[in-house]
């Protein structure tokens, strides 16, 4: 594609595209949205209504065709691939580079699937299969099958012709794979040093060794983190047996990255990745929102008939009242914090299951802290307020132990989450706040219990 240009003023180019739209200008609607950069084409048709998406679509250029889709939402997609002919989504797929085609057609039937394979080459049939197989998390599941790999044995004059014979149809070109007779990885060249190489030398006289290869089964998340903390650009993927099989590039993984973001973000506030795809189907969303609002309305039964229980105490000091709300705040909010940490850790690999006792020791401390202050602040509060240095005395004991075990709730809690296989995040949303504002009563309960015969004059 030739240069383009960015949207001067999207709600002004908006604008001007539902006007050709409303006038049924579909042929203007294009020529307009073919000035600017797949990405921002596929911006402005996110603004616009099922059926304009697709006649939009079915003008576009297949190349432009093929980079606006991989730019798309997914619920886009869906909309799109819904209308779309066997024909004209195999032409798309075969402009596609093999780990974007490879997600476009995870969301196709299989029967589908078969026939678009069936159009496009032999070779980048042959690829697309073999992605297929793998899990859609996993390196399997986001490497490219398009690289560029040299036998040991080859010149570096002889490597760079082969760049110049396989380069063109890579997105990027970064590092060149030097393999045994058997296809295994035994180094990498990047572009600059096999320029400034001998072309005379072997490869295998000045690769680097010291290159991180990817088994294809690793999850993504630990792909991301190993890109991360090597600061890489470029990495092979290898099978068990050590043979090279794919490639994954930085921009991959800038797409893992927004993605599990994205979802922890949504898990921890109770909802889930699928509603992104669901738009405006209400039915739907509700559903998948549903399961942790029930769980929070549940847990505020259980705090309500645990007030019922200790309702003499509360009878006989209705003062105890006015100080639940900060109570159970503090706690959820401390909670909150110890919990989203722990997560953040677990998925950066600063927490080390390994050496789980540092992690909770530190919370201890902190946790202890925190309750000292918050607790000496609430009793000076209470007893100043109240006059009543017994209140005092309770209320502060009681937030200080809530504190306490808030912080250790959420440093445990996401740890058990992930020894038991599930997601961590879950517990940094209404899982943990509903457990603390249920500990966070019963301690409160408790101690005013114990302090009732001071408090009541």
């Amino acid at each position: 594609m030739g240069d383009t240009a960015m949207i001067p003023d999207r709600p002004e180019t908006i604008d001007r595209l539902n006007s050709y739209l409303n006038q049924e200008q579909i042929d203007s609607a294009v020529e307009m949205l073919a000035q600017f950069h797949p990405a921002d084409i596929a911006d402005l048709m996110e603004s616009l209504e099922e059926q304009e998406k697709k006649a939009v679509f079915q003008k576009l250029d297949t190349e432009v065709a093929s980079e606006v889709i991989a730019h798309l939402s997914e619920f886009s997609r869906e909309q799109i691939l819904s209308d779309l002919s066997h024909r004209r989504l195999g032409q798309i797929v075969d402009e596609m580079d093999s780990d974007d085609a490879a997600d476009l057609l995870t969301g196709v039937p299989e029967e589908v699937v078969e026939k678009v394979l069936a159009r496009i080459d032999a070779e980048d049939s042959e690829h697309l299969r073999r992605l297929l197989v793998h899990g859609e998390e996993t390196a399997g599941g986001i490497m490219q099958a398009e690289l560029v790999a040299v036998p040991q044995e080859a010149t570096v004059a002889e490597a760079i012709d082969r760049v110049r014979l396989l380069g063109e149809d890579l997105t990027y070109l970064i590092n060149v794979f030097v393999v045994d007779s058997k296809s295994r990885v035994l180094g990498q060249l990047s572009l600059k040093r096999l320029i400034l190489a001998k072309p005379g030398d072997k490869v295998s006289k000045v690769m680097e060794t010291n290159f991180k290869s990817i088994p294809v089964d690793m999850d993504q998340e630990d792909v991301a983190r190993i890109f991360q903390k090597y600061d890489l650009l470029s990495a092979p993927v290898v099978n068990g047996d050590g043979i090279l099989v794919g490639r994954i590039t930085i921009d991959d993984i800038m797409d893992i990255i927004e993605e599990e973001v994205s979802e922890d973000i949504l898990r921890m506030v109770g909802s889930h990745e699928d509603e992104l795809v669901y738009g405006d189907k209400i039915w739907k969303i509700s559903r998948l929102r549903l399961p942790w609002l029930l769980t929070n309305l549940f847990g505020g039964l259980l705090t309500g008939y645990l007030l019922w229980i200790f309702k003499v105490a509360l009878h006989e000091a209705i003062v105890l009242i006015t100080f639940i709300p900060v109570i159970t705040g503090m706690g959820g909010n401390v909670g909150i914090q110890s919990s989203s940490i722990t997560v953040r850790g677990l998925a950066t690999g600063d927490v080390d299951l390994q050496r789980l006792g540092r992690t909770i020791f530190k919370e201890v401390r902190v946790g202890l802290l925190m309750a000292l202050a918050c607790g000496l602040t609430l009793g000076a509060v209470a007893e100043v307020w109240h006059h009543n240095p017994a209140l005092g005395v309770a209320v502060g004991s009681a937030m200080a132990a809530a504190i306490v075990v808030a912080s250790l709730m959420g440093t445990l809690v996401p740890i058990v989450f992930k020894q038991l296989g599930v997601d961590p995040a879950v517990a940094s949303g209404p899982f943990v706040t509903t457990a603390n504002d249920i500990t966070g009563i019963l301690i409160y309960l408790f101690i005013s219990t114990l302090f009732l015969k001071y408090i009541i004059p």
